[in-house]
């Protein structure tokens, strides 16, 4: 259960109040009143609204990158200068209709500026129907006509991954989404996602947040509803009569508290919104809320930013490891037999050739590599690239070789077996086992009969142990003792303490642990492969052959989050950066035929995802052109914090080893808010 507070911040009445954007410069909301021509700008410190006066009827206001804005007005596209109170039009459209005008639009995360037409009303609730079109403003001061036999153009945004385009025809009762095409601008495909139910009324406004989940303002309905794009389920209802009733309620009963609010109990909670910002017709005012009952109006939006950092092929690229002492990033490319480190200040990638398949590499409190190679746990010096065996395992398969692997709280090294193709696709089953490399160099097996063995991470209190089989096509959990390092009930232990023969083996058996189903893959998802935890608890869990990362919530056992990469095959992630903000997520190019690489040309590739904060002001700015260095980060108010470890296995010393728990909950400001303006053809 969560709290949800409303409060009405912005009192003077809007005839048709719409359009909220952020600006971050100003630190203001700016929207529109339509039908009472002006553009609106409130300040949350001065609690204090401007507006300047135009001559037509207004319906949505974008930002520029040089300052000022860009608005729709009538069937006008034009340039607002704010303390000239100076409107420049850029051009016009539907010359040919007396009778249209503008309504929402918004700007598309490569600086177009999207908005749609819509016929006036010829008098209350009756308007001539199919007059309105959908167009863009490029950065070149031409416009483009997606399509027309529109009623009343309304609510749009774009999917995190930008590849789809969420628009809303009001009298179509719909949310449609379109196929997107972000390099040209070009939409296809339309399909409809969610249909209202007659007391959601009509939608009007909508945004996104970086679930990827649509916010929906119901004009009429008297509230804002959270839809799933992918299940085009209804998440979330924000009833805002009875939140305005609770909140009048309220209020009689604290009379002499200052500030006022109402706390609603809600359930379906949406995992770490900081807040919620909409646009609500015929309430003649603009609210916030969030789950505080402290509230502030912004559309809700946001800009997942992936690009890939290391162009260097990988075969079949796992296991990446932030290594903060060298300020790189440690990976492994499977096939190729190579450990690798990736600096994001030279931009160069070095590597070390061992001598069978490396599955697995972590890293260790002295500097240097533990890694998993072939079927053996070994140390890798990174200066001499001499590789030191520790212990070699399953002799007895010679077609198995080690897999994923990762360094526990404590600092003990997990990693997993499984069998080797013998033909693409075919393997022998169950072949595969989890061990554990604790720091005495002894071995436990602790688990066997598996197939795939792969991602693995902790939760935060380090009660829970999450592990992937891949072919069970689930992320499961086990109950973990950090003391012991022991999952479950069971052990089977391999090799006597420091001093004796590391390759003496003598078996312990013990009941088998008893795992929790926390999550089957959807058809769409495919294969999980790596895997690795947020601070908040939550798991992102690496999709081979679906293209994607997904948050999982352990405790609900639902995805929350989907982020899409540009190639299929991606295999891990880890989370990395000066504060380790940044998710660094690897893919492979082994498994695709020619014809299919051809059409992939990321493939092997790996990728920084950043810029994750939860609703944010979106797509707020228009732009003619912008290359990356032009973009101006700003620091969120509410950050995220991820948790990522330099974990570190000891150094092999005589007598017992000193392990440091080097588990770190890192509090870095993460995202960045994104600056999309229009500069070449006004000001």
């Amino acid at each position: 259960m969560s709290s949800v507070g409303i409060e009405c911040v912005a009192r003077e009445g809007c005839r048709i109040g719409e359009s909220p954007v952020w600006d971050e410069k100003e630190g203001a909301l700016l929207f529109v009143d339509i039908t009472g021509r002006k553009v609106c700008r409130w300040s949350p410190v001065t609690r204090q609204a401007q507006a300047i006066a135009v001559d037509a009827p207004v319906s949505s206001v974008a930002l520029r990158k040089s300052g000022d804005y860009v608005i729709t007005l009538g069937t006008r596209f034009a340039a607002l200068k704010w303390k000239e109170g100076l409107v420049t039009t850029i051009t016009q459209v539907d010359k040919d209709k007396a009778n249209t005008r503008f309504n929402d639009g918004k700007v598309d995360p490569a600086g177009r500026y999207f908005a749609g037409t819509m016929a006036e009303e010829i008098r209350p609730a009756v308007l001539e129907r199919r007059q309105g079109s959908l167009y863009t403003l490029l950065p070149d001061i031409s416009v483009v006509k997606h399509f027309d036999q529109v009623d009343i153009s309304n609510g749009l945004d774009w999917s995190l991954d930008h590849r789809t385009f969420f628009y809303i025809d009001s009298l179509s009762y719909s949310v449609d989404a379109f196929d997107y095409d972000l390099q040209t601008g070009k939409i296809g495909n339309r399909r409809s996602i969610y249909k209202l139910e007659k007391e959601e009324s009509i939608p009007d406004g909508m945004c996104i947040d970086t679930e990827g989940k649509l916010w929906v303002a119901c004009y009429d309905g008297g509230r804002v509803i959270r839809l799933d794009p992918e299940t085009g389920k209804s998440l979330q209802n924000m009833d805002w009569n009875f939140l305005l009733n609770k909140t009048k309620e309220t209020k009689r009963r604290n009379k002499n508290k200052e500030e006022q609010c109402c706390e609603v109990s809600q359930d379906n909670r949406t995992g770490g919104e900081r807040s919620c910002t909409v646009s609500i017709c015929r309430l003649n005012a603009l609210f916030r809320m969030d789950e505080r009952g402290l509230t502030l109006v912004a559309t809700m939006s946001s800009s997942i930013k992936i690009e890939s950092v290391v162009k260097e092929k990988n075969r079949m690229g796992e296991c990446p490891v932030w290594e903060e002492r060298e300020n790189a990033l440690v990976y492994v490319d499977i096939n190729s037999q190579k450990v690798c480190r990736w600096s994001p200040i030279t931009n160069e990638v070095q590597s070390v050739s061992v001598d069978a398949r490396v599955g697995s590499v972590a890293l260790r409190q002295c500097g240097g590599y533990v890694i998993a190679l072939g079927t053996r746990f070994a140390f890798l010096d990174w200066d001499t690239q001499a590789v030191t065996t520790i212990l070699e395992l399953e002799q007895d398969k010679p077609n198995n070789r080690f897999n994923d692997g990762k360094v526990d709280p404590k600092g003990r090294f997990f990693a997993g077996t499984m069998a080797e193709e013998t033909a693409p696709g075919v393997r022998a089953r169950r072949q595969g086992a989890l061990y554990t490399l604790f720091p005495d160099h002894s071995v436990i097996k602790q688990l066997d009969q598996l197939d795939i063995s792969n991602g693995l991470d902790w939760s935060l209190d380090h009660r829970t142990f999450f592990h992937i089989d891949s072919l069970s096509y689930a992320v499961h959990a086990f109950s973990y003792d950090v003391h012991t390092g022991r999952i479950g009930t069971h052990a089977f232990k391999f090799g006597d303490k420091m001093g004796s023969s590391p390759h003496s083996i003598s078996f312990v058996t013990l009941p088998a642990a008893c795992p929790k189903l926390l999550y089957h893959l959807e058809k769409e998802e495919q294969m999980p492969d790596g895997m690795c935890i947020d601070t908040e608890g939550k798991l992102w869990v690496a999709c081979i052959d679906g293209g994607r990362v997904i948050r999982i919530d352990p405790e609900t056992g639902k995805r929350i989050q989907t982020v899409r990469l540009p190639t299929p095959r991606i295999t891990s992630c880890c989370f990395g950066g000066k504060d380790y903000s940044e998710m660094y997520v690897t893919s492979a190019y082994d498994g695709l035929d020619e014809a299919t690489l051809a059409k992939e040309p990321h493939a092997g590739e790996i990728f920084k995802v950043s810029r994750f904060y939860l609703f944010l002001s979106g797509y707020q700015t228009c732009q003619a052109s912008r290359s990356e260095s032009e973009v101006a980060p700003a620091a969120l108010a509410h950050p995220t914090h991820f948790m990522s470890c330099s974990r570190c296995i000891a150094c092999p010393q005589p007598g017992p080893a000193a392990f440091a728990e080097l588990l770190m909950h890192l509090e870095g400001r993460l995202g960045e808010i994104t600056s999309f303006s229009v500069d070449s053809w006004v000001g």
